[in-house]
């Protein structure tokens, strides 16, 4: 039995198409509702659970107890970079808690799509872990640990599936989301966020790491300026930069 973490980003879909080359049995796809990924993303699920219905797996999607918006609020901030305990609350748990209920046992071996291609933190990425405390105890296995980018879209290519130009939005924004991703920001999302911030009394993005920007409205702008031409506070329009909404400069 294998149980694949799926976000169904880039690497999520080249590890399914990984899985069905290796002929692997029984394999049950997982994907973790957070609450908080983007508008869209509900149709870049339904492909990859199609397409792993074609290669006769199983998905599933599970529901976290609590969704990120009322985490933050429970929490009274955000998670950073250093500190990510939102992926335990929203991530960790509901998987842990479908392997049990699919795999009682615990004997099935867990995938997940991490490459030391991908980032300098992952750059150790071993290929196995053994009794992962995150997982049950169970067997962890990296599949992807050596592709590097082209390798990886190989796979994907394979599928039919676009590949993406950016991380996956499962939760979005992150707080490790870079330039481009908050660009990609939509007016609701930014209202979403203003809204947290204002609950919680922090701010998402740090400010020291945003080009000083104080709350979402603000690095937003850092965003979308170029580098080194943002100055908190600043108000005069954008015009077309390639940004999005609310600052009249879609993607």
């Amino acid at each position: 039995m294998y149980l694949l973490s799926a976000s169904y980003g880039n690497d999520s879909i080249a590890m399914i198409q990984f899985a069905h080359e290796k002929n692997l049995d029984d394999v049950h796809v997982i994907y973790c509702d957070t609450g908080w990924a983007a508008d869209g993303w509900l149709q870049r699920i339904e492909k990859g659970e199609k397409l792993s219905i074609k290669y006769g797996f199983t998905p599933h999607r599970v529901k976290a107890e609590i969704q990120f918006s009322d985490l933050m609020k429970a929490k009274k901030g955000f998670p950073s970079q250093k500190y990510q305990w939102c992926s335990g609350f929203l991530k960790g748990l509901p998987f842990l808690d479908i392997s049990e209920r699919i795999d009682p046992e615990g004997v099935g071996l867990v995938m997940i799509g991490k490459r030391r291609d991908e980032s300098e933190a992952r750059k150790n990425t071993p290929e196995f872990i053994e009794n992962s405390k995150y997982h049950g105890n169970r067997r962890v296995w990296h599949p992807l640990f050596l592709h590097d980018q082209d390798a990886r879209n190989l796979l994907i290519n394979k599928t039919g599936i676009e590949v993406l130009d950016h991380r996956s939005d499962e939760c979005f924004p992150c707080v490790n989301s870079n330039r481009q991703d908050i660009r990609r920001l939509t007016a609701e999302r930014i209202n979403s966020i203003e809204f947290l911030e204002q609950e919680t009394g922090q701010t998402m993005f740090r400010p020291a790491k945003h080009g000083g920007g104080k709350g979402i409205r603000e690095v937003h702008k850092w965003a979308c300026y170029g580098r080194g031409k943002y100055k908190p506070g600043q108000n005069d329009l954008l015009g077309d930069q390639g940004c999005g909404s609310p600052f009249g400069c879609g993607i």
